[in-house]
């Protein structure tokens, strides 16, 4: 596998239908969209009175909501996470639950040889054995951007997940997966939204610069991650 870097961070992102916009703009327009409680309500007037740092503010004040869904699947949710300066816990455990490790489980309910190994060999103990854990809430927020995004410019369809909490055995079977990779840590995502391009996504997330983004444009998504601001492509 090759990687290469992308375009430096900062550069500005398209909107979803691969228009130019302004950074007064699209911050202007997330900030209206975070002001949206409504789940989602597809028609935003951006506040275009305030100023910058007044946006930013409000972005990250208002109540954060993701639209999700997973591939393959089609389990969906749509719903507030964090409101009022806090986590909502029970939505938080729904999220972090909904991001689980599906393959892991099957192995698990499978009762495959590859988990009897690891549990003879003394690599996994009991209290790990289990497919999911909470998610960092950085990487929540990093697809709340992103679900604000699409929502200011009326896609009306949720971020098809790929992959969320990844467990260390599942990691392990992953082809081309890092041994550093931030899933083992409910710390990353990989997602699609169809009928927007990937490069797109990947553009969105190095401008909003909440840590890791990567672009994979043979399997069709973008990794997101909380880890430090970095970007690549494979």
């Amino acid at each position: 596998m090759t990687s290469t870097d992308l375009p430096p961070l900062g550069l500005m992102p398209l909107d979803p239908q691969g228009l130019m916009i302004t950074r007064r703009a699209l911050v202007n327009a997330l900030a209206a969209a975070a002001m949206s409680t409504s789940l989602p309500a597809f028609a935003v007037t951006p506040e275009w009175g305030k100023s910058p740092t007044e946006i930013t503010s409000d972005f990250w004040t208002q109540p954060r909501w993701v639209w999700l869904k997973r591939a393959g699947t089609n389990e969906e949710i749509k719903v507030v996470y964090w409101a009022n300066g806090q986590l909502i816990p029970e939505a938080y455990q729904q999220l972090s639950w909904f991001l689980r490790d599906r393959r892991f489980a099957e192995l698990l309910s499978s009762d495959s040889p590859i988990i009897a190994k690891a549990v003879s060999s003394g690599r996994l103990a009991k209290n790990q054995m289990t497919p999911w854990a909470l998610m960092d809430p950085v990487v929540l927020d990093i697809l709340y951007a992103y679900s604000a995004w699409l929502h200011v410019y009326g896609v009306t369809r949720p971020l098809m997940v790929t992959s969320g909490f990844r467990h260390f055995i599942s990691n392990e079977l992953t082809e081309g997966a890092a041994l550093a990779s931030w899933h083992p840590k409910a710390g990353a995502v990989d997602f699609y939204v169809p009928g927007v391009p990937v490069e797109q996504t990947a553009r969105f997330g190095q401008w909003l610069a909440g840590g890791g983004v990567g672009l994979y444009l043979k399997k069709n998504f973008t990794h997101v991650d909380r880890g430090r601001v970095r970007s690549w492509q494979s």
